[in-house]
């Protein structure tokens, strides 16, 4: 079961005070999408992942923090013209040179994205998570924990924003690289399947095929 939790917030930027859902508890059941998704019931979640300021847009997962420099960045025309939680906290972590941070924000509001089902919103930030981690990497910033999981991440994301063929020259650079592990290495095969069949849809690590006890897997969550 998950909770909410009704609080009120003091805004570390302009000091309004408002009103927000926080997350108490909950927990998961199933498996997460190629793009690590989590299943429900913490999919149902993420919506509450990030607290927008109604007063003057600060977005963060905690309101009453900000970086000295955050403030600057909040009052400007680039932060205010961007709409929605993610979209704007994606841009503040970008602006702070944060930029794997800034990926995964992105692609945590494509997620609401597809919730909505905005597929020309969702690909696009898709595509811009894709581009903020790629400058995270110029800058030697990682975003998974081993670069088999990023060849891995990074198909997917562009498979379902329907760039095929750099989900395809993704997937083969993930399969060309050595001591890949069981679990990766099914995926992206099961990627060039579905980059072959032009497939943007959602796929979970449940449909993987299973392997004996010893193979070498990694969690991918």
């Amino acid at each position: 079961m998950t909770t909410l939790n009704r609080t009120l917030l003091r805004c570390a930027v302009c000091g309004e005070e408002s009103e927000h859902l926080l997350t108490g508890s909950t927990y998961t059941t199933g498996s997460p999408d190629f793009d690590t998704r989590p299943p429900e019931l913490m999919r149902s979640t993420i919506i509450y992942w990030l607290q927008e300021c109604p007063s003057c847009g600060y977005a963060a997962p905690d309101l009453r923090e900000a970086h000295e420099a955050v403030g600057d960045i909040v009052r400007s025309s680039g932060y205010q013209q961007r709409q929605g939680a993610f979209v704007r906290h994606s841009f503040l972590l970008e602006s702070l040179g944060h930029f794997s941070e800034a990926g995964w924000t992105a692609l945590h509001g494509a997620w609401l994205a597809d919730d909505r089902g905005d597929e020309a919103e969702a690909g696009r930030l898709r595509l811009l998570a894709t581009s903020l981690w790629k400058r995270g990497k110029t800058s030697g910033q990682n975003f998974m924990d081993s670069f088999h999981e990023e060849f891995a991440l990074v198909t997917d994301v562009f498979r379902r924003a329907g760039a095929f063929d750099e989900a395809l020259a993704t997937c083969r650079a993930g399969l060309d690289s050595e001591d890949l592990p069981t679990l990766i290495e099914d995926l992206l095969r099961m990627e060039l399947s579905l980059i072959q069949r032009r497939d943007t849809a959602c796929h979970s690590l449940s449909e993987l095929p299973q392997h004996p006890p010893g193979a070498r897997r990694v969690s991918m969550q």
